[in-house]
């Protein structure tokens, strides 16, 4: 009787392997800042975490800073994926500000790397780290999705337009850093703390805002 023959195992590319020791190194990496601390996350450490050697993430990002900036540009891409997933079928324009509203709250509560770019937010502004361009840059950008939404929702007239749109956004953002930045006091893991609770104040209070 002939023996069955085994498949072959499928070889991945590099492209594959490289993108996956990236996915480990900077999921590490945010893993340690969020339950650690900026001072916390050491390139040995990360590469270490990762399942590597311990010099890998240095000869991946060149310095600590390179490696920061990576999982600043990797949580950005994440939030607006999700956003992107939140707001898909949502007609009405305000409908979609809300979304993208909830889901940054529920991601704040909930996701260990969001949480990290916040942890790293905190660093950033106490100790001014080098990589204020970097979040500069990430925080316009979000910024302008926000008032792009504004500015949608203004004309399909479900929000006043009495209030320019670039200061509603500032408004809105600051009110998104603010919940990020208490959050990571775990307020949402204490016995007072209702994550759903608490989204769902935060959204009506925001509709009763903005809405005419």
């Amino acid at each position: 009787m002939d023996q069955a023959v085994s498949p072959a195992p499928v070889r991945r590319t590099q492209a594959e392997r490289r993108a996956e020791s990236e996915d480990k190194l900077l999921g590490a990496a945010a893993e340690i800042i969020a339950r650690e601390g900026y001072l916390a996350c050491t390139l040995d450490r990360v590469g270490e975490r990762a399942g590597f050697s311990r010099g890998l993430a240095s000869r991946k990002y060149g310095s600590k800073d390179g490696l920061i900036e990576a999982v600043i540009w990797r949580v950005s891409a994440h939030v607006h994926e999700q956003v992107d997933a939140a707001i898909a079928g949502v007609a009405d324009p305000l409908d979609q500000l809300l979304a993208l509203f909830d889901r940054f709250v529920e991601l704040v509560l909930s996701d260990t790397a969001v949480r990290a770019y916040f942890v790293l937010f905190s660093a950033m502004i106490a100790n001014r780290l080098e990589t204020r361009s970097v979040f500069d840059e990430v925080q316009r950008r979000f910024g302008e999705r926000i008032e792009a939404l504004i500015l949608d929702a203004q004309a399909a007239g479900r929000m006043s337009a009495s209030l320019p749109a670039q200061h509603a956004a500032f408004m809105l953002g600051c009110l998104l850093a603010g919940i990020s930045i208490e959050t990571q006091m775990d307020y949402a893991t204490t016995a007072e703390g209702d994550p759903a609770a608490l989204r769902a104040d935060l959204r009506g209070m925001v509709r009763r805002a903005l809405a005419v």
